[in-house]
């Protein structure tokens, strides 16, 4: 009897090991037209796992929890690689793909001129400067401490302030100031980026944009775009993602400074939603360590997304 029951457990056991899995979700949508692209391959390096996209362009597959590299590929466009995707146990992870267009090569064309004063010739264009950072580059950033200001500071042309003992987010780019900068969240222009930020800086000690619902961070240092004003240094486009439309998933984190939590998930078939909050408890640990200084915020994040 006893190893009748042995058996049993040790098989369902691992029937509900086998079950543990995550399950990645996305659209692929044309870069230039923004239009859903069909049938366009999706496929988990080194591994058989992946999808077909729907006549929405969607998708979705499960595979076993594990940090993986994703494919994205269809014919005339240019192969998408994301790189270090950590998936976790039960959990569902949105990945979206803009594909580019694959560029038609032609016959060679020989040109010839006479030298010019290439000093005079620079002044005639403005090198094109924009950058991006993807949320796992973002969550992998050494002493980012998953704050976007501070994995900002380490692209090339960005400084951030050495005042105040260097514990301030403010943003320098190409040697303007802080207060220089525009700052946008799904194409929404936001005032700050930092708790306790000072008047004509958006610097602070501490991020307000929670990374967790972060897709990817695009900086421009040049050439904006037609439709952003008052920027005199750089451009900061920070794109979220949207709520898991399968089931509610939550995340709890806590760390040296604050306690967050964050959920997300469907409302109905057209919806979804996601919400954070965070409490910081920095100043019950100065007052015990009896320091002058008590830092206290919350902060709240919704984003309700209606097809």
């Amino acid at each position: 009897m006893k190893l009748t029951a042995f058996i049993y457990l040790f098989f369902f056991s691992q029937y509900i090991f086998s079950q543990q899995t995550g399950e990645i979700f996305g659209v692929v949508i044309d870069k230039n037209t923004k239009e859903p692209i069909i049938g366009a391959s999706i496929l988990v390096e080194s591994s058989a796992d992946g999808a077909i996209t729907d006549e929405n362009g969607k998708y979705s597959f499960a595979t076993v929890p594990k940090t993986i590299n994703l494919t994205c590929s269809y014919l005339g466009y240019n192969t998408i690689i994301k790189y270090n995707i950590v998936l976790t146990s039960g959990n569902i992870q949105n990945i979206d793909f803009e594909l580019e267009p694959t560029t038609t090569e032609l016959n060679e064309v020989v040109v010839q001129g006479i030298k010019i004063n290439t000093a005079k010739a620079a002044d005639l264009y403005t090198p094109l400067s924009v950058q991006t950072l993807t949320v796992e580059e973002i969550r992998s950033n050494p002493g980012g401490n998953f704050d976007v200001s501070k994995v900002i500071q380490a692209l090339p042309g960005v400084a951030g302030t050495t005042g105040n003992g260097g514990f301030r987010n403010d943003i320098i780019i190409r040697g303007g100031g802080p207060n220089e900068n525009v700052y946008y969240l799904d194409g929404i222009e936001i005032p700050v980026l930092n708790h306790f930020s000072t008047q004509g800086s958006a610097g602070g000690p501490i991020g307000i944009v929670n990374t967790a619902f972060t897709k990817d961070i695009k900086l421009s240092s040049s050439a904006f775009n037609a439709g952003i004003d008052n920027a005199l240094s750089g451009v900061f486009e920070i794109n979220q993602i949207e709520g898991n439309p399968k089931r509610i998933q939550s995340n709890i984190r806590l760390s040296a400074t604050e306690l967050a939590a964050s959920f997300d998930g469907p409302i109905n078939k057209r919806s979804n939603f996601l919400v954070s909050a965070r409490r910081s408890y920095l100043q019950l640990l100065f007052e015990l360590i009896d320091l002058p200084i008590r830092p206290n915020y919350w902060d709240f994040q919704l984003k309700y997304t209606y097809q």
